[in-house]
């Protein structure tokens, strides 16, 4: 069995996730995801470089890369102080950093999101897989889409105007 990906489908924030190895560990995985949500999405797990990337107004940010000190980045590793580490922007070339902005913008496009979004991808063997697009990413300081905003020279009060004034817009 290929290593498969569990959760809740209601909850953002890995709450509920599972990734599992072997097809023994299926039924706690399930049991896990139920416990938060009616539903749960199974998928196939996709190894590689996790990326993040933001979408403002109609323009990608720069491509974070989220490189958890656990086994994947979930809730603790996302909350906990020191258990992962984020490079701003990611350290690749800018030819495939284009690539995964590109893919960020096309599925923010496609979906019909506008103002803002962050699209989760893993890079594996250099191609742009899309996880996953937040429509309310998280909004703190230090959250991923305030932290690429500020690398493209937009500081936190100045995101949020932003935000407002493409909210505003949209009316």
């Amino acid at each position: 069995m290929s290593r498969v990906r569990a959760s809740g489908a209601g909850y953002g924030s890995s709450i509920g996730l599972t990734i599992i190895d072997k097809e023994a560990d299926l039924d706690n995985a399930m049991r896990l995801a139920f416990s938060f949500d009616d539903h749960a999405l199974i998928e196939e797990y996709l190894p590689g470089r996790e990326m993040t990337v933001g979408i403002l107004g109609d323009a990608a940010l720069p491509v974070v890369e989220i490189i958890p000190k656990h086994k994947y980045f979930d809730y603790e590793a996302k909350y906990g102080a020191g258990l992962t580490d984020y490079v701003v922007p990611a350290k690749i070339d800018a030819s495939l950093s284009r690539r995964i902005q590109d893919a960020g913008l096309s599925a923010h496009r496609l979906l019909g999101c506008w103002g803002c979004s962050r699209v989760d991808i893993i890079l594996k063997d250099d191609t742009p897989f899309v996880l996953e697009v937040n429509t309310i990413p998280g909004f703190t300081s230090t959250s991923l889409l305030p932290k690429a905003a500020s690398v493209a020279g937009l500081e936190f009060a100045d995101l949020c105007l932003k935000l407002l004034k493409l909210a505003n817009e949209k009316i």
